[in-house]
């Protein structure tokens, strides 16, 4: 999905994904069903479980269910999760139960079965709470990231183990001394098994795309220096703040956030992450953006090179998809294991691919040789310094050569970030040419390929923004975001 997308066709999108999450499910259900029935592993303990507790098959129903409904709901709470959580809400309230009802299969008071649902709620609570960030606790925003993990765990999980226990002939190692009355057996054909794996391959990809889809856009920022990224980040910080429609939020590091907006001659020294969000507008559908400086080293030529082989193999159809379907099934597993799996080249270039957005900072105080500059002359080349993470030797057009090119460059393909190069200081480029904004056509091509020295790649993808206080410039910045 790009950030050019709608908010309502992201909606859709997500409505599409529940309706076919529903419909694999219902597939899947008969399937599931005739692997009760087969009274395997599973049913066998199931029923032990049932019995230990004391609960009995029905009290192990009303168990799941409420575990069940408690990550539901604090999946639906969650202020990342807010649009599919009301969906799956609304699908649960007036699809699932429904249908349940019509066709005879709800029959369970759970009023009756007291501890189970207590047991069952106390649990599902536990898990969501581990990581969670509260309204009344936290830093303003709900999250309950586990809410999403538990939710995908449970039923793919359940989805993966019934088609094993299906179609998996094996003999139980558990004895059944008394067993329950079993469930009619479901008649199947010979395109049975395709259909099963089908929905359950379905099911697992849709609902991992269902859960993991997060209403923020992260946004990361990388810089040859912190001196300037404390300053660009003062100066949008400030501005968001200052205008209250984007309800801007300091998340982490706010009192560097608040000492670098005074844009004050000493900018405070960065030692950790620093981030803060914003909503570029109103209403249900206001997708946040979250900016951030996570202390990672300036981006290097081998990144670029790493991000073009990344690039590579997203390209095509078949392997986007078995990159997704990688992703979704990671969802569940601890951060130690996602990171192990999925690592391809260190924590700075995985931080770089997963980004929604990457912002390159490019200081035109060591871009552009000051004290060379004569006031009225004619632009000279010699009062511009090569700089690795530009454009080198005089290159012009599509002869770019530096790191950011290389970068902008690899994420023009599909499935990868999108980039901006924001010239801070932008106002001794203006300085070098007649225009009056940063917004005017020619200054801003003059900027790209005479100071920067980037390729074609970046047309349209570089945004100046002033260091001086209140200056200009970071509103077009919020507003690209």
């Amino acid at each position: 999905m790009t950030r050019s997308d709608s908010r309502r066709a992201v909606a859709l999108r997500l409505a599409g994904a529940l309706v076919a999450i529903l419909v694999a499910t219902a597939l899947a259900s008969r399937m599931l069903i005739a692997a009760w029935d087969d009274h395997g592993l599973v049913y066998h303990l199931v029923h032990g479980f049932g019995r230990t507790m004391g609960w009995g098959i029905t009290g192990v129903v009303v168990f799941a269910a409420l575990f069940t409904v408690t990550l539901v709901v604090a999946f639906a709470l969650d202020d990342d999760k807010h649009v599919q959580g009301v969906l799956l809400l609304a699908a649960v309230v007036f699809v699932f139960v429904p249908t349940l009802v019509v066709l005879g299969r709800w029959r369970i008071d759970f009023l009756s079965h007291p501890v189970p649902a207590v047991v069952g709620v106390a649990l599902g609570v536990v898990v969501v709470g581990v990581g969670a960030s509260p309204p009344l606790l936290g830093d303003g925003r709900t999250a309950f990231p586990n809410a999403a993990r538990a939710l995908y765990a449970v039923v793919a999980g359940i989805a993966i183990v019934g088609f094993v226990e299906r179609y998996l002939t094996y003999e139980s190692p558990i004895v059944v001394v008394e067993n329950t009355p079993t469930i009619d057996q479901v008649a199947g054909g010979p395109l049975t098994p395709l259909v099963d794996l089908g929905s359950v391959f379905a099911l697992v990809y849709l609902l991992g795309y269902f859960t993991r889809y997060s209403d923020v856009t992260d946004v990361v920022i990388s810089s040859p220096d912190e001196e300037t990224v404390a300053r660009f980040l003062g100066g949008l910080y400030d501005t968001a703040d200052r205008n209250r429609r984007y309800e801007a939020t300091s998340l982490e590091g706010g009192d560097v956030l608040n000492a670098a907006r005074s844009q004050e001659a000493s900018l405070p020294r960065i030692s950790g992450r620093v981030a803060f969000e914003f909503r570029p507008g109103n209403g249900f559908f206001a997708r946040r953006r979250e900016v951030s400086y996570d202390n990672i080293r300036p981006v290097t030529a081998a990144d670029a090179d790493a991000m073009s082989e990344v690039a590579e193999r997203r390209s095509s159809l078949g392997s986007r998809l078995w990159f997704a379907f990688r992703r979704h099934l990671l969802l569940a597993a601890p951060g130690s294991v996602q990171s192990l799996l999925r690592r391809s080249g260190g924590a700075h270039l995985d931080r770089l691919v997963r980004a929604d957005v990457i912002l390159l900072l490019a200081p035109m105080s060591d871009v552009l040789r000051e004290s060379l500059i004569e006031e009225g002359a004619d632009f000279d080349e010699s009062w511009v310094r090569n700089r690795d993470y530009t454009g080198r030797d005089g290159s012009r057009e599509d002869d770019g050569g530096g790191v950011y090119d290389g970068i902008v460059s690899a994420c023009t393909g599909a499935s990868m970030p999108e980039v901006y190069v924001v010239a801070t200081g932008g106002e001794l480029a203006l300085a070098l040419h007649s225009a009056e904004a940063f917004d005017d056509g020619q200054f801003l091509q003059f900027l790209r390929t005479e100071l920067l020295r980037l390729g074609s790649d970046c047309r349209g993808r570089v945004l100046p923004v002033s260091d001086e206080k209140d200056g200009e410039g970071y509103e077009d910045v919020l507003q690209s975001l």
